[in-house]
């Protein structure tokens, strides 16, 4: 397992690209990954806590399966020299055999420069003080829109300086978006991702 984080105009990149980008500098590095059997085979590394296209983190980790097992301090080091700016390798560890990372808990900050700290307290404490926060989902399975109660998903919610400072749960029911609790605040949720930061996640 390797932690790392991504800022800069990577950030931007979707989930998808972030793979794509592993797998190449996995392959730059020389490490053995593991692939999957059968016509087409594929690497198998996984992000186990996809990130939103545009949320800048501190808190990424992504999971390679290697064919024998490796040290883990040559595996980051080989590893960081051929990620591109934008992304810097933090730690690695080797998970135990039977070891699943699930998160619970994602910290996030979103900048909100330009609003008082009693004008975001105040929405902050509206909010906390709501028994439903819903929002409405659009997707390719919902095209009309869903309507999905937020407020369960929200642990923790606190005005800082120049931002807001949030804890969502993740459970077998879901998340909440960042994206969802910066719009519940009075922010564009459509274009609010790129002043998001994850800052920590809590496995199980």
């Amino acid at each position: 397992m390797f932690a790392y984080s991504i800022d800069g105009d990577l950030r931007f990149i979707s989930h998808h690209d972030t793979l794509r980008l592993f797998r190449r500098a996995l392959a730059r590095a020389d490490l053995p990954v593991r692939y999957s059997e059968g016509f087409n085979p594929h690497p198998r590394i996984m992000i186990p806590l996809p990130r939103p296209v545009g949320v800048a983190s501190c808190a990424e980790v992504i999971v390679v399966e290697t064919e024998h097992p490796i040290d883990p301090d040559d595996a980051l080091q080989r590893l960081d020299r051929q990620t591109p700016e934008g992304i810097a390798m933090l730690s690695s560890r080797r998970l135990a055999l039977a070891e699943r990372l699930q998160p619970i808990l994602v910290r996030y900050r979103f900048d909100a420069t330009g609003a008082s700290t009693e004008e975001l307290s105040s929405r902050v404490r509206s909010l906390l003080d709501s028994k439903t926060a819903v929002v409405q989902r659009v997707g390719p399975k919902n095209p009309k829109g869903r309507s999905f109660d937020v407020r369960p998903f929200i642990a923790d919610l606190r005005a800082a300086e120049d931002g807001v400072e949030f804890t969502l749960r993740v459970s077998q029911d879901g998340t909440a978006k960042p994206a969802e609790v910066a719009g519940l605040l009075g922010y564009d949720a459509a274009t609010i991702n790129h002043r998001i930061r994850r800052l920590e996640v809590q496995w199980r």
